[in-house]
């Protein structure tokens, strides 16, 4: 069973990469970078999905944002 995805008091939405278009605009993001899905997976391609997850040792994570629901990654490589 999964658990419940944790809440932030903080919300930090605003620094949330949104759009990504490319798979090369996905590898030139900067290390630290946070990339955000707030439509339950639909708004990246695979293509960018697969170099962004390439980039990541922690992969996609769910966290609760104020009363948004948001499907995270942090790049950190």
């Amino acid at each position: 069973m999964a658990s419940p995805a944790p809440v932030l008091k903080n919300p930090f939405a605003a620094t949330i990469i949104c759009k990504v278009a490319t798979a090369e605009m996905a590898r030139k993001l900067p290390i630290g970078s946070i990339i955000g899905d707030h439509h339950g997976g639909v708004t990246f391609t695979d293509a960018v999905a697969a170099v962004l997850e390439s980039r990541s040792h922690r992969g996609w994570k769910e966290l609760q944002l104020g009363s948004d629901l948001w499907t995270l990654i942090v790049l950190d490589r």
